[in-house]
């Protein structure tokens, strides 16, 4: 069935039990990378692949390194799934892991890539803090969740097996689903016409320190 990206039309017409289902996929396959002190350090929609709508595995391991036994050199990823604290030349961590969760939980919700958003002119201000539009309107449980995964500070971001947990909580739980149902997600006017099938290549912004240590985006 193609990438997640590819597939965010059909998933916006899924029911939010479905959609949490999705995600929760998503989050057990990280779960089972970093239980095994991996950090992935490239994940992304087109690297989320599905053989059904309902279920999603995560793929392109190439950039992965192990967590506490290598040191990594070089930062390479897409904008706006970067984690800010690479710009300080930390160590990634899973916490940037979770911070590029938090963006894939933003196109399941808005069914739209996350980089239609992040032009060339803003993506210092991204790397410094700016975050995808969120409307007011939306399920605060999950806006909050999201956010916790975005937060500036990698040690306040949940943890992969507290995304499970939460996903499942939430499948279960009544109140919530009728929450998520009855969500207006309504986004600025750019990113809502934004053709998901246009070709993208332009939005895909590239990050890397070279070994000077000089910070490069490549667009």
């Amino acid at each position: 069935m193609g990438s997640l990206r590819q597939n965010l039309q059909y998933i916006s017409q899924m029911r939010w039990k479905d959609k949490l289902n999705l995600l929760f996929s998503i989050a057990f396959d990280l779960k089972s990378i970093h239980s095994q002190n991996i950090v992935h350090r490239d994940l992304h929609s087109d690297n989320i692949l599905q053989d059904n709508l309902h279920s999603a595995y995560i793929a392109d391991l190439g950039l992965s390194f192990q967590y506490l036994k290598q040191k990594v050199n070089e930062i390479y990823g897409v904008l706006p799934y970067v984690a800010p604290e690479i710009l300080n030349k930390q160590q990634p961590t899973m916490a940037f892991d979770i911070y590029s969760f938090g963006m894939i939980m933003w196109e399941v919700l808005y069914a739209k890539p996350v980089m239609n958003y992040c032009e060339s002119n803003n993506v210092l201000k991204i790397l410094d803090g700016l975050r995808p539009p969120i409307n007011n309107e939306a399920s605060q449980c999950y806006v909050n969740l999201m956010e916790r995964c975005w937060d500036k500070n990698p040690e306040k971001r949940p943890s992969a097996k507290e995304l499970c947990e939460d996903f499942k909580k939430w499948h279960d739980d009544d109140q919530i689903l009728k929450e998520l149902n009855e969500s207006k997600l309504i986004l600025p006017e750019h990113i809502r016409n934004f053709d998901i099938n246009a070709n993208n290549g332009s939005k895909l912004i590239n990050l890397s320190w070279n070994s000077d240590h000089d910070f490069i985006i490549n667009i």
